[in-house]
Order: C-alpha cells, then sequence, then structure tokens
C-alpha cells in the first residue's frame, strides 16, 4: 500500500503556543476520558428474528469534564469506535474503524502504530483513495520528547515521522472484519468519515485511547 500524504494547508497549522497550551489540559483530559470510556458497550445479539440490536449506550452519557468543549472526537481502538460529542453531550458514534499494522502506541515514523493521546484537527481535505483525510497535528510535544528519549538511548535511530490523519477506507471489508491494515492512521468507513468532516471543524481535540 503506497505511504499517503497529508500536508498541512498554509494556514492551517497549529501554533507551537497553541499545541503546548491544547497539551497541557490535554494530560487530563486524556486520564478523564480512560476512567469515563475505558470499557466497551457489550454488542448485544438479537433474540429473535425481526429485533435489531439494541443500541451502544456507553458511550452516549454526557461527559461533565467535557462542557466547555465545543467539539470533542473521543477514539476507542478497543472498541474500534469514534464518537463525536458536543459541549459533553453525545452526538454521534462512528463503528468499524481500523488502525496501525502494529499494536501498541506511535514511538517513530514507519513503525506502522496509531498515536495515543490528544490531538487536533489541524487541516482537512478531499482524497481521492480514501474520501477525506483529516490531518492530525502529530507529533505534540509529547511524542517529539518520547522519540527524543528513545533515540538517546540507542533503541530507535528514526525520526518522529508525520501525515497520520483520520481517513476513510478503500478497503471496507478489512473495517468491517475489525483488520487493522494502515501505517499508523485511523481508518473510518468513507460515508462515515464524509460524515465526522461535516460534524466537526479544523480543530477539534480528537483523544485516541488504547
Amino acid at each position: 500500500m503506497p505511504r499517503r500524504s497529508g500536508l498541512v494547508p498554509p494556514g492551517h497549522g497549529l501554533s507551537p503556543g497553541s499545541s503546548r497550551q491544547l497539551l497541557q489540559r490535554g494530560a487530563i483530559l486524556a486520564l478523564l476520558a480512560a476512567l469515563t470510556l475505558a470499557a466497551c458497550a457489550p454488542r448485544i445479539v438479537p433474540a429473535q428474528v425481526g429485533v435489531g440490536p439494541l443500541p451502544h449506550v456507553t458511550d452516549r452519557r454526557p461527559l461533565e469534564w467535557a462542557r466547555r468543549e465545543a467539539n470533542l472526537v473521543v477514539v476507542r481502538e478497543s472498541c474500534r469506535t469514534a464518537t463525536v460529542y458536543r459541549r459533553g453531550e453525545w452526538v454521534q458514534t462512528f463503528r468499524e474503524l481500523s488502525f496501525g499494522r502494529t499494536e501498541g502506541d506511535k514511538l517513530h515514523e514507519g513503525d506502522k502504530r496509531t498515536p495515543l493521546g490528544l490531538y487536533r484537527i489541524a487541516a482537512g481535505r478531499r482524497h481521492a483513495r480514501w474520501a477525506r483525510f483529516l490531518l492530525l497535528d502529530y507529533p505534540n510535544l509529547r511524542d517529539i520528547e518520547r522519540t527524543a528519549e528513545a533515540r538517546a538511548a540507542g533503541r530507535i535511530h528514526a525520526g518522529t515521522g508525520g501525515s497520520i490523519g483520520i481517513h476513510g477506507t478503500d478497503s471496507p471489508l478489512l473495517n468491517r472484519a475489525a483488520v487493522d491494515w494502515t501505517l499508523g492512521c485511523i481508518s473510518l468507513q468513507n460515508q462515515d468519515v464524509i460524515e465526522l468532516e461535516r460534524l466537526v471543524p479544523v480543530g477539534t481535540p480528537v483523544v485516541v485511547l488504547p
């Protein structure tokens, strides 16, 4: 699979100051999100023909700590969901997500892992292969520090990398089958990433949880 691109259009990058402020409050947001949304709601199988599965309710609970956020996206790898909140209230949950081919938190370029933590949507554009590409402001200060420490210890020799984002898929069956196939990005079904772009503007915080 050819490596994707995700350049930030002029005027859409986040300044170091805004990234630093976001990171400072992000540690609290990420911790609260992990505590509040740690468990996936169980998938309920219909007991009889003609009765659809009951809705997943766990991620529909209001997030009191996120009331100040105009928009927020919480991605949970273990649940394979991306949930949109507005002022702490549930708006919509997208399912059938795929992630990086390698498990764990991204540490360096080429490790094929999806980064965990707090990011922002830095830019959005149409994509011929994946419908939309919503670029995240990876690497943040935490990512840079972790990579630098690993390099200093001689454990890695690569940089942090970049061009990590949320995009659609040209392999919808892999997403549906819960197969992780990206090089580190977060993949949604095409109709879902189009809807996500409609719901949240550039600058929206995105919390990525294990």
